[in-house]
């Protein structure tokens, strides 16, 4: 895969990370704003890097700091994925869901800190 192609990937793809939840353990949190109808890529499967890091200056902020607390040898070549986990396995239900995991597309703005939610019933 190209850089640009991975730069471009990685901005549209990495969204959200998993952190403590006051519902439930931890839970899925936005790392920026997220608008209704966005895609959120919650059922991917891992995807391996070999973006540089001399070309990281090229990501957003908040991606670049997530890819860096969880592979810090990106410094030193090392290739990387992205998502490493299953971010729908880990998300939190609510009756009054902001994502829909059928479409994977939230039902609502989210903003930057703000847990994405799910409702279980609604999933066959």
């Amino acid at each position: 895969m190209e850089y640009e192609v991975q730069i471009d990937e990685l901005n549209e793809r990495v969204k959200v990370r998993v952190a403590p939840s006051k519902i439930h353990g931890v839970g899925i949190f936005a790392l920026r704003f997220i608008g209704k109808g966005q895609k959120l890529y919650a059922d991917h499967m891992p995807v391996v890097y070999n973006l540089p890091y001399s070309f990281f200056g090229k990501l957003f902020p908040e991606v670049r700091q997530l890819l860096l607390e969880r592979w810090p040898s990106i410094v030193n070549g090392n290739v990387f994925a992205y998502p490493t986990e299953r971010i729908q396995a880990l998300m939190n239900c609510s009756f009054s869901p902001n994502y829909d995991a059928i479409h994977d597309i939230m039902l609502y703005d989210v903003k930057k800190g703000e847990e994405i939610l799910e409702d279980y019933t609604l999933i066959p």
